[in-house]
C-alpha cells in the first residue's frame, strides 16, 4: 500500500469527528457489543473506535495502520481506550480473534487478500464491515456540512470509487462470498460473518 498524506488523514479526521458517533451507534446497533475486542483498519482508523469506546467504555480497540507516522499522528487525535499499531493490512499480525472488525474508507485498499484476512481474524459467531460512506444514522445537515470538502479530499489521497459488482468480484476472489453480504445503506459496506 503506498504512503499516504497524513496531514490530509489528520484533517479529514477532524471534518468527520461530528460523524463518527453516528457511524459507532450504527455499528452497535447492527452488531451489539458492549464489550470486547474490536479491531479498526486502515488508514482513516481511529474515529469509530474512539466513538465506540465513548459509547461503550467495556470496549477496547485495536487500530492497525499501514504506516508508522499516521499512527504517531492520530493517537493523538483520539486518545483513550484505543490501541494504535503499524503493521500489514493483507496479513494482519494477530492470532486473537475480534469480535468486530471494523474499516471505513476502505475502498482506498481494500483488496481480496484484506478480505480474507478480516473473515481469518473474527471469533465465531463474529462480524467484520468493510466499506465506505456516512452510513444510515447520519443526519442529512451533518453530512452536507462536510461533504464538498470530504469528496475534495478523498480524490487528493486518491480514493479509488469501487462498484458492488467489483465488490462482489473481490468477494469472489477471497473465497468468502457464501459468508458475506453487500450493505448499501448509508454507503457500500462489506458485511462478513464468521458462523
Amino acid at each position: 500500500m503506498a504512503l499516504m498524506d497524513v496531514q490530509l488523514i489528520e484533517r479529514l479526521n477532524n471534518l468527520w469527528r461530528p460523524i463518527y458517533p453516528y457511524l459507532a451507534q450504527w455499528i452497535e446497533q447492527r452488531f451489539p457489543i458492549k464489550r470486547g475486542r474490536i479491531l479498526e483498519l486502515g488508514p482513516f482508523s481511529g474515529g469509530i473506535s474512539n466513538a465506540m469506546g465513548n459509547l461503550f467504555p467495556g470496549i477496547r480497540a485495536v487500530c492497525l495502520m499501514h504506516q508508522n507516522e499516521l499512527v504517531l499522528r492520530v493517537r493523538h487525535q483520539f486518545p483513550g481506550n484505543v490501541d494504535f499499531i503499524t503493521g500489514s493490512l493483507d496479513a494482519l499480525p494477530f492470532d486473537d480473534k475480534f469480535k468486530i472488525i471494523i474499516s471505513r474508507g476502505a475502498f482506498f485498499f481494500l483488496t481480496p487478500e484484506i478480505i480474507k484476512e478480516s473473515y481469518r481474524a473474527l471469533r465465531s459467531g463474529s462480524s467484520a464491515l468493510l466499506g465506505g460512506g456516512y452510513g444510515p444514522l447520519t443526519p442529512e445537515k451533518e453530512i452536507q456540512k462536510i461533504a464538498e470538502e470530504s469528496k475534495d479530499l478523498n480524490y487528493k489521497l486518491g480514493k479509488k470509487w469501487i462498484s458492488k459488482d467489483e465488490l462482489m468480484e473481490m468477494v469472489g476472489t477471497a473465497g468468502v462470498a457464501g459468508s458475506s453480504r453487500i450493505i448499501e445503506e448509508g454507503g457500500l459496506w462489506l458485511l462478513l460473518q464468521k458462523h
